[in-house]
């Protein structure tokens, strides 16, 4: 039987979504589910997810597919249950349901979203934000929201990619949600912003790249109106912005309703 799972997790201490060979499987996310599955189905299982997470970014959302022999499931009551109590505490799964024949993880996806948080006060961060957070500094937030018009749409966003994309894949892509919150997290301590993303797909780092362009903007270091310049040059290495900490990353959900106009790959 195939399964649908949502995953949670913690990637701090996990070199990412993807496997790794030999002993470094258990350090991937990947690799912990296909150990506690395998587990339960008596015989290797391969799971894929929906994206593959760098080292260091977190899920509330990630989904994967799997199959599972029937007579093995037939045997257990509650398999989130099982598989939880396999799991490391810092990943979870939240759901695990029967899905048709022909549902896939990654390539039945319609949208995905991310979220990109930055901590701006710079005399401390609470303790329970260290681990989810950029300690950018203070940000024009009225700047990056006016650079958020410039790259919403349908666009070619090479310029966003880092090294290790798929040769031969299509850069474009389409982000149809961009949005800057505000949040107080504590009397007297500068808001936490949140970024979120939600688009067809997504290439490698491009989410951590799209922080560190607006975060450059931020902090009046690029204006907005030079994004078109560079996403026609089409080249990561011409845009003078760092790539943002994985810490701050996290996959919030992954949408498999139409509920968007059709976009280019998911990533």
């Amino acid at each position: 039987m195939r399964l649908r799972l949502t995953v949670a997790y913690v990637g701090t201490r996990y070199q990412g979504w993807q496997l790794q060979a030999g002993s470094a499987a258990l350090q991937t996310i990947q690799g912990q589910l296909e150990q506690a599955l395998g587990l339960l189905a008596g015989q290797p299982v391969r799971v894929h997810g929906s994206g593959r997470t760098d080292a260091g970014v977190h899920a509330e959302g990630q989904v994967a597919h799997c199959d599972m022999p029937d007579e093995r499931l037939a045997r257990l009551k509650d398999l989130r249950h099982s598989l939880n109590a396999l799991l490391p505490d810092d990943i979870r799964v939240f759901a695990a349901c029967p899905a048709p024949s022909d549902f896939h993880a990654r390539f039945s996806a319609h949208a995905k979203t991310y979220r990109y948080q930055f901590w701006q006060d710079q005399g401390f961060v609470p303790p329970r934000l260290v681990p989810y957070v950029w300690c950018s500094g203070p940000l024009d937030v009225a700047r990056m929201r006016g650079a958020l018009p410039f790259l919403q749409g349908r666009h070619d966003f090479a310029f966003l990619a880092n090294a290790g994309s798929k040769p031969g894949e299509s850069t474009i892509r389409e982000l149809y949600h961009l949005d800057l919150a505000e949040e107080v997290v504590w009397q007297g301590c500068s808001p936490l912003l949140s970024l979120e993303v939600t688009g067809s797909g997504f290439l490698k780092q491009m989410v951590r790249n799209l922080a560190g362009l607006l975060a450059a903007i931020g902090r009046n270091r690029l204006e907005a109106a030079v994004i078109p310049e560079l996403m026609a040059q089409g080249e990561r290495r011409r845009v003078p912005t760092p790539t943002a900490p994985a810490k701050g990353l996290t996959m919030v959900c992954v949408d498999y309703e139409r509920s968007h106009k059709s976009g280019a790959g998911n990533s």
